[in-house]
């Protein structure tokens, strides 16, 4: 079931998950896989990934009875208390994020990218995000929504409140301007 076709339902189900544990088990089970992600865009760490998505759904949990459909999606609400999460964990000061090694690498494997070409490949990542952080916060939410979490106009514009034709337009307005972002540096 996906998020633009039954967004009332979400809701319903949030609200029916303060008192049942099998509504509770659905939600978590649906968006666990879309928080993670968005978290894990967001860290490059899957360790603080891990901690930071438990600490959104434990969030999500005690303040259930707070979450009133009519104001907006419960993705919506969802993805705010983990960027929430995120910024707590990075309080309000700049921060250059720390990028480990991966823990699965395997010199062994000639499959596997080399130390030296995850270094690169990290050192292009966090470059991206340095720019994607210059462009404006709709545009930011717009880009994650459509390459981390991998939602299409349509749930990106019932998400955010905008057309799917705005959407597609502000996309196309924030990829041309971290272009030129990028090519600046």
């Amino acid at each position: 079931m996906s998020e633009n076709k039954n967004m009332a339902y979400w809701g319903e189900l949030a609200a029916r998950a303060i008192r049942d544990p099998a509504a509770l088990t659905e939600l978590y089970e649906y968006y666990f896989p879309r928080v993670y992600q968005y978290l894990l865009g967001r860290t490059k760490d899957s360790s603080l990934a891990d901690e930071l998505v438990s600490d959104t759904f434990i969030r999500m949990y005690q303040h259930l009875e707070q979450f009133d459909p009519g104001k907006g999606a419960f993705s919506t609400w969802l993805f705010r208390i983990a960027q929430n999460v995120l910024n707590k964990y990075y309080g309000s000061k700049s921060y250059t994020m720390h990028v480990p090694w991966e823990e699965s690498f395997d010199p062994a494997d000639d499959r596997q990218e080399t130390p030296e070409g995850q270094f690169l490949t990290r050192e292009g990542t966090e470059e991206l995000r340095a720019a994607i952080l210059q462009l404006p916060e709709r545009q930011q939410k717009i880009l994650e929504m459509a390459y981390w979490l991998e939602l299409n106009s349509t749930e990106i514009a019932e998400q955010l409140g905008m057309a799917p034709s705005s959407v597609r337009v502000a996309l196309k307005q924030a990829r041309d301007r971290l272009k030129k972002i990028l090519q600046k540096k």
